[in-house]
């Protein structure tokens, strides 16, 4: 069986950061409820995701912190207003009792990520509608490039970035991202997101208390996120002689194996590969079997098959197996020289559906069009031409398992 590697990410969260946007376009999310009202989808979500997170005031270095996302003015440049959990919690459950005029999701991430820089483990959790359009109607072309710049406050390499997308009611004026007339809304849905921002580690941190955001009511993109948690079955589809480098009885990271024997067509090696993808998006999951590909680093090594665990008619007779939803086979006949290589199990970056259906060119009558979200394919090419120069930018994730020859 698997000695399985640490499914727990690492300890990386130095402090959770939490930005409500306040402005008068939020509203319609979070109003007051009359006596025996349920409250709106985004206001049970939002406020079950807080109190996930003010539970974490105990668990690191600093206690979480709380903003308002408000106006910028020449008077106070700072768009970010400090406030306090119960304020926060209670404005998104009862309602934004002074809405602020807003300020440019642009200018609202630069600020964000100005305020984390040089804090080691610090997560932003940012709760808007991220609707975006340049104050020049002329200049919408721009949007994904003014994105871009706004991230770019941060180094792409040591930032990853989470993007949750529910639906909710909205009862209130909508104000077009087009910067027509506004509509009177009562309970159209409309899309919100939320942005997770941090280094790697500490974004995979999160995972535990974003579960409010995990199920079938949410869409979920990521970039430059770690690879699930992965481990090399030892006694289950092997072949050939090779053994897995342990620390204790644990698998060492990156996942190494070790081969006794010089490799050939007659006498390949085999290997399975468990994965846990029971946190990643159902669509990432269920597209795993047809879109997981290998990088064999010159190895020819072969990518057999991919398959999800609960197919193995093996699994209940393997208690190791339960514990990863898809398994991947690697089939190697040689390795060239004495110098280890390293592979990587690689799922390549594409644009998910829901990125399509939720976006819309002109939402003066979002009423009829169902939920959508003005130039929102624009502001994800943004974050995407972000990562151009990055792995991130074409992966998903990889997982590299190092190869070392025999002697």
């Amino acid at each position: 069986m698997a000695t399985a590697a640490s499914k727990t990410p690492a300890a990386g969260i130095s402090q959770v950061r939490v930005f409500v946007d306040a402005s008068t376009g939020m509203r319609g999310f979070m109003h007051p409820n009359a006596p025996g009202e349920t409250g709106s989808q985004f206001q049970r979500s939002i406020t079950e995701l807080l109190s996930n997170i003010n539970d974490q005031r105990a668990s690191n270095t600093a206690a979480p912190a709380y903003y308002f996302v408000e106006e910028s003015t020449a008077k106070n440049p700072n768009a970010l207003r400090p406030t306090t959990y119960a304020e926060l919690s209670n404005t998104v459950s009862t309602g934004i009792q002074n809405p602020a005029l807003g300020t440019e999701m642009p200018n609202m991430l630069r600020e964000i990520l100005k305020l984390q820089k040089g804090k080691p483990g610090t997560v932003s959790v940012v709760i808007s509608d991220f609707i975006y359009a340049p104050p020049d109607a002329k200049q919408t072309w721009k949007v994904k490039t003014d994105v871009k710049d706004a991230l770019n406050e941060a180094p792409a390499s040591d930032l990853a970035i989470s993007i949750f997308a529910g639906t909710s009611e909205f009862r209130d004026k909508f104000f077009p991202g087009n910067r027509t007339h506004f509509q009177v809304l009562k309970g159209s849905r409309l899309p919100y997101y939320v942005w997770v921002l941090g280094q790697p580690a500490a974004v995979a941190a999160a995972t535990p208390w974003l579960k409010p955001l995990m199920g079938n009511d949410f869409e979920r993109v990521s970039f430059n996120t770690l690879a699930p948690p992965a481990a090399v079955f030892e006694h289950f589809g092997n072949v050939g002689e090779w053994y897995v480098d342990k620390t204790g009885s644990r698998q060492t990271q990156p996942l190494t194996l070790h081969f006794t024997k010089s490799l050939s067509r007659q006498e390949p090696a085999e290997f399975v590969l468990g994965l846990d993808l029971s946190n990643a998006p159902a669509a990432e999951a269920a597209s795993l079997p047809k879109q997981l590909q290998l990088d064999d680093a010159g190895t020819g090594a072969i990518l057999a098959k991919v398959w999800a665990a609960r197919d193995e008619p093996k699994a209940p007779r393997s208690p190791a197996l339960p514990t990863y939803t898809h398994l991947a086979r690697v089939h190697l006949e040689r390795l060239p020289g004495r110098k280890a290589a390293t592979v990587r199990l690689v799922l390549p970056r594409t644009q998910p559906t829901w990125v399509t259906k939720y976006t819309t060119l002109n939402d003066s009558n979002i009423a009829a069009q169902g939920p959508k979200t003005f130039l929102l394919s624009e502001v994800l090419q943004g974050v995407q031409d972000y990562y151009d120069q990055q792995p991130a930018g074409r992966e998903v994730w990889a997982l590299p398992v190092q190869l070392q020859p025999a002697d």
